[in-house]
């Protein structure tokens, strides 16, 4: 069987899938358009090894071809394929994309190492010159899946447009996310695919033991994807594909922590919390805090320049504490004034450029991290709200700093004193004859744990931006006017927060 056969078989299986209302027919038509695509491949001689590249993808497509014959007999299946089956038959109106992802975990991170092992003997794994034959075919492999993602968008928009506004945004995202998805999964797959050779080499105990802990592994990543949530945010933050572990090691995939940053939806309630207070009146104002600035600027100080240990100081000369006071200044400004005047799509952009542009983060966990503190602040706005929802979303935020920057060692601290000052600031705004004391001492703490320097050093800084909150709540309490000269001072008091903040870690 070649694999036009499996074309013929597949685009068969697709009519009998469609006459059931099967929610298994939106991964296969993907499947069997990308195995076309291969096919085309093939013909126009892409690959250096027509023929292997040909029974590799036989091997594979026979794979879950079997696995979907044994489920539909009602025969048992590997665990990640009963888990993506059982989604597809327990939750059929689930999105389109999420049975496409499921799909994808299943048969790339389970089957393709077998299918590599199906076509590539132990003596070939141990050649040189064939493994880096056969390594070049598996990336050309990428390569024209790559160039299918638009295309498979293009047919996802024609099943289900996207529903709002944040959906269209995330179109362009969610393009570079299945991209990365597939590059690194089939990174993994190859690597996975050399340690089930070294243990077929050992013979079949060893070889069934590794196959087994494979497929626990897929199993519990596909798992995590069906549970509610945005599945390729929840990809950015536990990982792309699974890593078997060579000896001596420990998969990270077997602490049952897969996926754990990743907690709701970035589409989920956009009012961003703080104006579910309504009015400008001083209890909205207060209930509103900073819920957007403050708390993004606080990232700017907590998130990213925690110590790796609190006794080792970092050098001043970071990447992490090399940020432009003016940029971050005059994005910060935008991020509230957006916020306060309800222009959510510009308020995701700036939040998006604010994260980015500060934490250094690809835009997956740039989109993963922007939405976390969204969420930190609809928890937090109203009043009384609820602090330590706020505190495990920021926790979060800075676990996954974690994982980008091997920092900050505490996200929980960090997550505490961040929203320590905003209730510092929440009580100011409440009693309109008090000072910005107290709020300036919480900023200062913060400061100077984020920097491991004392808080005489970064007291200037939290000074200007205690102004900065003061002048924004007097532009709210006027109106929230666009022209207002309000914005020009607090955007001045932001930079002067900075500029102070960035000699005094450098010092």
């Amino acid at each position: 069987m070649g694999i036009d056969d499996v074309i013929e078989r597949m685009a068969a299986l697709a009519e009998e899938l469609r006459r059931d209302g099967d929610g298994r027919l939106a991964f296969h038509n993907t499947y069997l358009r990308t195995t076309e695509a291969v096919a085309g491949a093939l013909r126009d001689g892409a690959f250096a090894d027509p023929d292997w590249v040909d029974r590799w993808d036989v091997a594979f497509a026979q794979l879950y071809l079997d696995a979907l014959d044994a489920d539909r007999r009602g025969d048992p299946v590997p665990e990640p394929w009963a888990v993506a089956f059982g989604a597809a038959a327990a939750q059929p109106d689930l999105p389109a994309v999420r049975h496409i992802l499921l799909g994808m975990n299943a048969h790339i991170n389970y089957d393709l190492p077998q299918a590599l092992l199906a076509v590539i003997s132990d003596a070939e794994f141990g050649d040189p010159g064939v493994r880096a034959s056969r390594e070049a075919d598996h990336r050309t492999i990428d390569e024209v899946l790559a160039v299918r993602v638009g295309a498979e968008d293009a047919e996802l928009q024609q099943i289900a447009p996207p529903a709002t506004w944040q959906d269209r945004v995330l179109q362009p995202l969610n393009r570079v996310a299945t991209r990365r998805f597939l590059r690194e999964s089939r990174e993994k797959v190859w690597a996975n695919a050399l340690e089930l050779s070294k243990a077929r080499a050992a013979g079949p105990d060893s070889y069934a033991a590794r196959l087994a802990q494979l497929e626990k592994l897929c199993a519990r990543r596909v798992a995590d994807l069906v549970r509610p949530g945005p599945v390729l945010l929840r990809l950015a933050a536990g990982g792309f594909g699974v890593r078997l572990a060579g000896e001596g090691q420990r998969s990270a995939y077997d602490t049952g922590t897969v996926g754990g940053y990743a907690v709701g939806g970035y589409a989920g309630g956009r009012t961003a919390g703080g104006r579910t207070a309504g009015g400008h009146t001083a209890g909205g104002r207060a209930a509103r805090g900073r819920a957007a600035g403050g708390r993004m600027a606080g990232l700017r100080a907590a998130g990213s320049r925690l110590p790796r240990r609190p006794a080792a100081r970092r050098p001043s000369t970071s990447a992490l504490r090399s940020f432009d006071p003016v940029k971050v200044g005059n994005l910060e400004t935008e991020l509230w004034v957006t916020y306060y005047r309800r222009q959510w799509a510009r308020f995701l952009v700036a939040s998006l450029r604010v994260v980015h542009g500060t934490f250094g983060m690809d835009w997956l966990r740039t989109l993963h991290g922007a939405w976390l503190v969204l969420r930190a602040n609809q928890l937090w706005a109203p009043n009384p709200g609820d602090p330590d929802g706020a505190r495990r979303c920021m926790s979060r935020f800075y676990a996954l700093l974690l994982l980008t920057h091997g920092e900050p060692a505490d996200p929980v601290r960090a997550a505490r004193l961040d929203v320590d000052w905003w209730a510092a600031h929440r009580a100011h705004q409440y009693d309109e004859g008090s000072d910005t004391g107290p709020l300036v001492t919480a900023l200062a703490r913060l400061y100077a744990y984020v920097y491991d320097t004392g808080e005489e050093a970064v007291t200037p800084a939290a000074r200007h931006r205690a102004r900065a909150m003061d002048i924004s709540d007097r532009w709210v309490a006027t109106g929230c006017e666009p022209g207002s000269p309000l914005i020009a001072e607090e955007r001045a008091e932001l930079v002067r927060c900075y500029s102070t903040l960035l000699t005094a870690v450098h010092r």
